[in-house]
């Protein structure tokens, strides 16, 4: 057990070390710098940097791999100085205790933290879905209104502070609105997303159309024929969301029937191991 809290202290002093260092203004020469930089991109991870963006996560893959290689390193160095000191040699618990830890540790897909980055991506697509159905229901009550409509750069701009996964593309697509034209922005906004996306070709047509239209009563038309395919797309999306935490919600009521039917069989087995005994002790009195 104190392996287990030695281990816990140790991410932590690990953690703390680690912020005091990255907020510490860089010193030393510029080849010093160069070879820290070099250093720091070997333990970068793209796949795992991606998600982490993608999720909205303010860290990144190299501090999450540094952390983990000192606090092994930092493991090690202790478990040895202590065993030092008691005269024996270092245990292979320890050893097998890092390698368990780099394993927990690491971004597979079966690994604990690669589980927990696979949440954090699918809770990432699921809301970025979301925040692009509330966009276009903000941008169908835009283009309807009969006065006072918003350009649809100035639009975007306006509505990606009220966002959070889709904000940068916001951003990006007012820009590119402005140099490129409706077209080609909004190909790259909706290039933005996976290729089997269920509603994003949808989202594209829609927008390309209307923004294409120089007849303003032409495209209020078309935006109000297309507002049964917008609802689809947003019950659609409410049902994929709220199907996935059904299945959460199953699983948690299930837990106490379960645990019942567990401790009636344990139940059951004891009182069979205490009717035998019982008859055993009864059968050797007689002997």
């Amino acid at each position: 057990m104190y392996r287990f809290f030695m281990l816990v202290c140790i991410t932590g002093i690990s953690y703390l070390v680690y912020l005091v260092l990255s907020s510490s203004k860089p010193k030393g020469s510029v080849y010093r710098q160069l070879r820290i930089d070099g250093l720091k991109n070997k333990f970068n991870d793209t796949r795992v940097q991606t998600i982490l963006d993608q999720s909205n996560i303010r860290i990144t893959a190299q501090k999450i791999n540094l952390i983990r290689i000192f606090i092994i390193a930092f493991y090690l160095v202790m478990q040895f100085l202590i065993d030092f000191l008691r005269g024996v040699s270092l245990s292979p618990v320890d050893i097998l205790i890092a390698l368990l830890f780099l394993l927990a540790t690491s971004p597979t897909r079966f690994a604990p933290f690669g589980m927990i980055l696979g949440k954090l991506h699918q809770r990432a697509i699921i809301k970025k879905d979301s925040e692009v159905i509330s966009f276009i229901h903000l941008y169908e009550n835009n283009r309807l209104q009969k006065n006072g409509q918003i350009q649809f750069g100035v639009f975007c701009a306006q509505m990606a502070n009220y966002f959070v996964f889709i904000r940068k593309d916001l951003m990006q697509l007012s820009e590119r609105y402005i140099h490129d034209g409706p077209e080609e922005s909004i190909e790259w906004f909706c290039n933005q997303f996976p290729k089997n996306h269920a509603f994003i070709g949808d989202v594209r047509s829609i927008l390309i159309a209307i923004e294409g239209m120089n007849d303003n009563q032409e495209a209020v038309n078309y935006l109000r024929d297309q507002s049964k395919a917008i609802a689809k797309i947003s019950n659609d999306q409410y049902q994929i969301k709220w199907s996935r935490r059904g299945d959460t919600f199953n699983l948690l009521n299930a837990i106490p029937s379960v645990a019942t039917m567990v401790n009636l069989i344990v139940l059951a087995l004891l009182y069979v191991l205490m009717l035998k005994e019982t008859l055993y002790d009864g059968v050797n009195l007689f002997l």
